[in-house]
């Protein structure tokens, strides 16, 4: 509802962890809603356990995954950058 009323340009939610959470960051992007989202997982391989993000990570929805390095407070510790001709997430 929303999406539809107020017409947004970019989208933030923190911990997509469900099902519901992944429907709605579809309906954005099929809408041409750009998106900042948060989840929990140490590393690419981590992320993909869970089934939710998974099927976000295989559509390729996201430009940038980024993980935090848990041995310094707000530190990066990999940027994974999707390459749109390969199809796959690079570091």
């Amino acid at each position: 509802m929303l999406i539809r009323s107020m017409s947004p340009k970019v989208i933030s939610t923190d911990e997509i962890g469900d099902i519901k959470d992944v429907e709605a960051i579809q309906y954005g992007i099929c809408c041409g809603i750009k998106g900042i989202f948060t989840a929990h997982g140490n590393n690419l391989n981590d992320i993909s356990l869970n089934p939710a993000l998974k099927s976000l990570i295989e559509m390729y929805v996201f430009d940038r995954i980024i993980t935090l390095d848990k041995s310094k407070v707000d530190r990066i510790g990999k940027i994974y950058r999707l390459d749109k001709n390969k199809k796959e997430y690079i570091i």
